[in-house]
């Protein structure tokens, strides 16, 4: 008798986030202005149902609201959105009801969010698009130098020389489609752990309204990259290099990949060691670090923090890394 109140509760309470799937999507679809903050918070109810339940009553909720948005909207925009926060969904409930380690529901939830990206990319270009990978890179291309063309137009008009547009013309002439082809392995990866972050962080958020327990992340300064991460890209970076002298093509994707993440992971390194310095020795204001960090970053001085990671990989400054800590003597 428990058993079936249980299963008639899970039913209604599946179908009840469906229905709230449906509208959500719908209003992502229909109300421009929701349509980022919808793509986010599309998961929670998702993680909601698998916190309360399990995972066949939660899929089986993904499959339901994917069929009344195909019925509803269309059919292949319901399969790539129930793929992304379906996959999303169930990766963060799971975590979160096993209650893992934050680092390790990022890492989980990237690699499902890059295995969904790349589904629906895949989908979005062959049959939404119709143009290919290829042609759907091409297409923006072009209208990135279309724009630009409209830009400087204009800009000289008011005064502008060319001379000043020289510098941004020669980084437009190095953006082509194999440029871009090469750097997808990066986009992905960086593109997943952003995506990853910010959906724990917004989830977190609404679920610490809703009174469920979930674990606190830690904090920007405690950021670090420890030797065995920064060994393993590294050996990327050379399997790459070796693969390229042997003009083997996957060595170029491969090596422009992998120096791309290592020098965001050490930018971010250096940062985070910043931060911690600069709050923890000399006392600053959040407000002062931002603003410090804001225009340190986006200029040409932002190698600094790349070096200043590269440093702090190496000798763990603050010592965060536990494979570097000596064990206590008793």
């Amino acid at each position: 008798m428990q058993n079936r109140i249980y299963n008639t509760r899970a039913v209604i309470e599946a179908g009840l986030i469906s229905a709230l799937v449906v509208v959500i999507m719908l209003l992502n679809v229909y109300v421009p202005i929701f349509s980022t903050l919808g793509t986010f918070i599309l998961p929670v109810p998702i993680t909601v149902l698998y916190i309360r339940h399990n995972h066949k009553v939660t899929i089986g909720a993904v499959v339901v609201s994917a069929i009344l948005i195909g019925m509803l909207y269309n059919p292949l925009s319901a399969l790539t959105s129930s793929i992304l926060f379906g996959a999303t969904g169930v990766t963060l409930g799971y975590c979160i009801k096993s209650n893992k380690k934050v680092s390790t529901t990022i890492v989980l939830l990237a690699a499902v969010l890059a295995m969904a990206i790349t589904i629906n990319f895949t989908i979005y270009a062959n049959f939404i698009d119709k143009t290919g990978v290829i042609g759907f890179i091409n297409r923006n291309i072009k209208l990135m130098q279309e724009s630009f063309s409209m830009s400087k137009e204009i800009y000289s008009k008011m005064g502008v020389s060319s001379e000043q547009f020289a510098p941004i013309e020669k980084s437009f002439e190095l953006i082509t489609t194999d440029f871009i082809l090469k750097l997808i392995p990066a986009f992905l990866v960086i593109g997943s752990f952003t995506l990853a972050y910010i959906n724990y962080f917004i989830t977190k958020s609404i679920l610490k309204r809703l009174k469920y327990n979930v674990r606190e992340g830690n904090s920007f300064s405690t950021i670090y990259i420890n030797t065995r991460i920064g060994t393993i890209v590294v050996l990327f970076l050379i399997v790459g290099l070796l693969l390229g002298k042997r003009n083997i093509a996957a060595g170029e994707y491969i090596t422009n990949s992998s120096q791309v993440i290592f020098q965001l992971m050490l930018l971010l390194d250096g940062a985070s060691l910043a931060i911690y310095y600069f709050r923890n020795r000399f006392n600053m204001s959040k407000a002062v670090i931002l603003l410090i960090l804001i225009f340190t970053v986006s200029s040409q001085i932002s190698m600094i923090y790349v070096y200043a990671g590269l440093a702090d990989m190496l000798f763990d400054f603050r010592k965060l890394d536990p494979y570097r800590r000596k064990p206590i003597e008793e």
